[in-house]
């Protein structure tokens, strides 16, 4: 009995893991050479999402110094937020970052993300000086668009992303009926409706581009044909383009043996066929 309940949880971790990492590649130097390929792409991802917040805390911090005249904990956290995001920018373009830290900003950028939706929650007066009312509506903005960049534009694992995107709305939706009573009537219409749909098109945003990515990289992987250890994991991609530039113009059994000619050049000048000296071409 014992076996059969330890065999029957070890298939459900199996099952649940086979779920997490559905596009992993069961080769792990393939693996690795596909995170080394994405690396660029969402590093770029990344450093857009922290220059998009710089621009975003700053215009809110000078909104709310134009209409509320006085310091409140959004104001106060909106800067601070700024100044944070603008050194973790400036990170990002220095050699001190390497790909292995980037896991670990992402964390960071969800850590401040998250206090960032905490003071949008419509509590209302408190102790603090807050901008928020007691409106259900309070804060959604902020979570939509919070979720929406961890799932599209931040290179999260699944259960993270999804554990992110879940949490949020459900804090949401708590305090929103514990502290929200304005408008009753349209109460549920102002918690369910985004909040859901937030929740929907993250999930659907996240197995998309995963997908898409891990397609487009199965069709590039077959023209690597350069040591794992390669500094220049994108050459893969420049080899891939003229293979599809060459097949585009040429047969394919000369246009193969064209890119083994461009990949690994012969010193011998006209040592093919169809590489022929021409004079007076006018």
């Amino acid at each position: 009995m014992d076996h059969s309940v330890k065999a029957m949880n070890s298939h459900r971790k199996l099952a649940l893991a086979r779920l997490l990492n559905c596009h992993r590649f069961e080769n792990d130097e393939l693996e690795f050479l596909y995170q080394r390929y994405i690396f660029k792409l969402q590093h770029s991802s990344v450093v857009s999402v922290v220059a998009l917040f710089v621009v975003l805390t700053g215009v809110l911090v000078n909104l709310s110094l134009v209409y509320a005249q006085a310091p409140t904990a959004q104001n106060v956290y909106h800067t601070v937020h700024c100044l944070v995001f603008v050194l973790l920018l400036a990170f990002l373009n220095t050699r001190l970052m390497h790909d292995s830290y980037l896991l670990w900003v992402c964390y960071c950028i969800l850590a401040m993300c998250g206090v960032f939706c905490a003071l949008a929650l419509p509590l209302g007066a408190t102790g603090l000086l807050l901008e928020t009312r007691r409106v259900s509506a309070e804060g959604i903005w902020e979570i939509v668009f919070v979720v929406f960049l961890a799932y599209s534009m931040m290179p999260l694992k699944m259960w993270v992303a999804v554990m992110f995107g879940v949490g949020l709305p459900i804090v949401h939706v708590t305090v929103a009926v514990v502290f929200a009573h304005d408008f009753p009537h349209l109460h549920w219409q102002q918690v369910h409706s985004p909040l859901l749909w937030t929740v929907l098109t993250g999930a659907l945003t996240t197995a998309v581009d995963s997908t898409d990515r891990v397609v487009n990289y199965r069709e590039i992987a077959p023209s690597c044909s350069y040591p794992f250890d390669t500094p220049h994991p994108l050459l893969c991609v420049k080899t891939w383009i003229k293979e599809r530039l060459l097949l585009s113009v040429l047969p394919q059994h000369v246009a193969m043996e064209m890119k083994a000619d461009i990949i690994s050049p012969v010193e011998t000048q006209f040592h093919k066929i169809y590489i022929q000296r021409h004079e007076n071409v006018r």
